[in-house]
């Protein structure tokens, strides 16, 4: 499943329209509209499913959130800390990151917020999950010194087949 849009052109007016009045040009209409209209219902029901903002596949980058240039630079941070210090796939660098940051949730509360902290910060969140005592490493040395990143609980990545996987591996 692909997470572009099926068509940017269609005119439903126009297609509705239409529909009370059928003739030949309508039919023909209607052939090349509806593959279409299917497939980008199946999109967005896609989308739903995984609770990813609506702008998944249409941002022109590798993630699904719309970001200026400063945003993009910050989430193309986050992802090279995933590689550079997890050794993740950048693939899966930036599916964690698209599915912990660009889901309609995530979207509503802004990630503007997120330049207050250095990437790490939210990185180390898209990769781990709080241990025993309730702490997620934080990219800093000194805070991160007690915790054993060898033994510290990982968050799942998200499913192959969800709209958070924009790059191949």
């Amino acid at each position: 499943m692909t997470s572009e849009p099926a068509c940017d052109d269609l005119d439903l007016d126009a297609i509705e329209e239409a529909c009370t009045a059928p003739d030949p040009a309508f039919l023909a209409m209607a052939r090349e509209a509806v593959p279409r209209l299917v497939a980008e219902v199946r999109r967005l029901r896609w989308l739903v499913e995984y609770g990813a903002c609506p702008t998944a596949g249409t941002t022109g980058t590798e993630f699904v959130l719309p970001l200026d240039e400063e945003r993009l630079a910050y989430f193309r941070e986050m992802a090279d800390v995933l590689v550079e210090r997890i050794g993740v796939s950048r693939a899966e660098a930036v599916a964690r990151i698209n599915a912990m940051y660009g889901t309609r949730e995530s979207a509503a509360w802004g990630v503007e917020l997120m330049g207050h902290e250095l990437p790490e910060y939210w990185a180390y969140g898209t990769y781990y999950i709080p241990d025993h005592r309730k702490r997620l490493p934080v990219g800093d040395p000194y805070a991160d010194a007690d915790i054993d990143f060898s033994t510290h609980p990982v968050r799942p990545a998200p499913p192959r087949d969800s709209p958070f996987w924009t790059l191949d591996e």
